[in-house]
């Protein structure tokens, strides 16, 4: 999956100063992340960890956009000194989120108009490429993940935009017996952070 990223992230930087129409755009992202998982015997998004992101735009109609995403994320849980279980996984994936986006509140008073709000959804695959915990589990978590996420970008100038959204998966990474039952880690996480757009 690298050897795809890799010329897929050099292509979208490189293409939204090649291609001059405005149906193109394009753009980075930096965000930090507080995650947790269910399932772990712990509560509360207590992992911190951090999202890169590069995104190619394109446009549908005058206020909505397909947008498609190359992205590290770090994400996992740890527990807290009031949990009675010391538990920490640290999970890094290489997701690729596909977008709709919904424009709205628009500003007429630049050089150029645009919207300040951008709304989006959409569905993302990751690939695990590394992870670390105390117990050595992580070993057997799933390889690819599945998530549904949602979220904003507030735009107070026509680049620059702070973004937040969540993210959650719609398959257990792991699955363990626990009695009677079955005990399956969901992993989710919010992020808050920045937004360049290339002109």
């Amino acid at each position: 999956m690298i050897k795809i990223v890799i010329p897929a992230l050099v292509f979208v930087l490189f293409s939204t100063n090649i291609l001059e129409s405005q149906i193109f755009g394009g753009g980075l992202q930096a965000s930090g992340c507080l995650s947790q998982i269910d399932g772990d015997k712990v509560f509360g998004f207590h992992k911190p960890g951090y999202q890169l992101a590069v995104y190619g735009t394109a446009r549908i109609s005058k206020i909505t956009d397909l947008e498609i995403q190359f992205s590290f994320n770090q994400r996992g849980s740890r527990s807290t000194k009031n949990d009675l279980t010391d538990i920490k996984f640290t999970l890094n994936y290489l997701d690729v989120p596909v977008l709709f986006v919904v424009k709205d509140w628009i500003n007429l008073e630049a050089d150029q108009e645009y919207y300040r709000m951008h709304f989006f959804g959409g569905f993302s695959v990751g690939k695990l490429v590394s992870s670390s915990s105390f117990s050595g589990v992580d070993k057997d978590f799933k390889p690819f993940d599945f998530s549904w996420l949602a979220g904003l970008k507030y735009f107070y100038t026509e680049n620059w935009a702070l973004t937040a959204r969540y993210t959650r998966s719609l398959l257990p990474i792991y699955k363990y017996p626990d009695g009677n039952r079955e005990i399956k880690m969901i992993s989710y996480f919010i992020s808050l952070g920045l937004n360049y757009k290339f002109n």
